[in-house]
């Protein structure tokens, strides 16, 4: 879930299973995953070639994958510009606040390869009455790797998104926009820097 207190079940809206579709994609050098924390779904699947950033040591060392980690902010990678072909973020945005995301978009812009691209895989929130906004928005989900299947899940109190914040907001930082797809409330995207 997230470094918060545990919420009891009545204080969360949890809806059904999702079951992202997390192929094998293809990466050139080493990958940036932002909130590689925790379950480390991206490590796990990438091995080496990952480098996962997180605010929180603890998520950090609880991830079971043997990849480098290292703890950091994404609105201020402290990487050069251009060092990487792709940056990924699993289920990570949904925990940053507006004025975050901006920042982070900024940031993985400038740290990106021409070229480069930002997966993106994460949850649509939909609107909620004042009600449901006093609970936490929890998204089970299952993910099958070559050798494991994960089940975990991720909550948060946040505002409604969906791919077209992202997608304005990646317009907005220069972004191209390669691929999208959705799923049930999934969604993945792919943008490119000019």
């Amino acid at each position: 879930m997230n470094d918060h207190k545990q919420p009891k079940e009545d204080e969360m809206n949890i809806i059904e299973m999702q079951y992202p579709n997390l192929d094998d994609f293809k990466a050139e050098g080493l990958i940036l995953d932002i909130g590689g924390g925790g379950e480390g779904i991206i490590g796990q699947m990438k091995g080496k070639l990952v480098i996962a950033i997180d605010k929180s040591k603890r998520e950090l060392e609880e991830a079971p994958s043997d990849n480098l980690k290292i703890v950091m902010d994404a609105t201020d990678l402290q990487f050069l510009d251009n060092s990487f072909e792709t940056v990924t973020a699993f289920f990570t945005l949904m925990y940053m606040l507006e004025e975050t995301r901006e920042k982070t978009f900024k940031e993985v812009f400038r740290v990106l390869k021409p070229g480069g691209r930002f997966l993106i895989w994460d949850v649509i929130i939909p609107e909620m009455d004042e009600e449901e906004k006093k609970k936490s928005y929890v998204v089970p989900i299952e993910v099958k790797l070559q050798d494991k299947t994960i089940k975990t899940g991720y909550g948060v109190r946040r505002p409604a998104q969906d791919k077209e914040y992202y997608k304005k907001l990646a317009k907005k930082t220069d972004f191209n926009l390669l691929v999208e797809s959705e799923k049930d409330l999934i969604y993945y995207l792919e943008f490119q820097k000019k």
